[in-house]
């Protein structure tokens, strides 16, 4: 197996820090995610559900505070290898069947 073996999939990634991730959904030591890529720096996951409000129109205008909607994207983000601890891949598990109590997905708030 190699890192290759797991792009595409649903996999559990365990942190060694979370510091500065918290913002684009990292909040715990571990989640499951789908790697997307990987390269010299590091894993690209996806987050299927960011969010952001936006506080500026496309002129450039601020957006009066009670007008601002919460917007949701698919984002990838690039996780360095400095962060990552662990990689935990499960063939021929279910990508649906990979939750639990313990480690949530990515971009999910329960």
């Amino acid at each position: 197996m190699n890192i290759n073996d797991a792009v595409g999939k649903k996999v559990m990634l365990r942190f060694n820090r979370t510091e500065g991730l918290k913002a684009i959904g990292i909040d715990d030591d571990s989640k499951y995610c789908r790697i997307v890529g990987h390269d010299h720096i590091g894993l690209w996951i996806e987050n299927p559900n960011y969010e952001e409000t936006p506080i500026r129109d496309e002129n450039g205008d601020l957006i009066a505070p009670d007008d601002r909607v919460r917007q949701h994207y698919i984002a990838h983000i690039l996780v360095p290898w400095s962060n990552v601890q662990a990689v935990v891949h499960f063939p021929g598990r279910e990508p649906e069947a990979l939750e639990s109590e313990e480690v949530r997905p990515i971009g999910s708030y329960l």
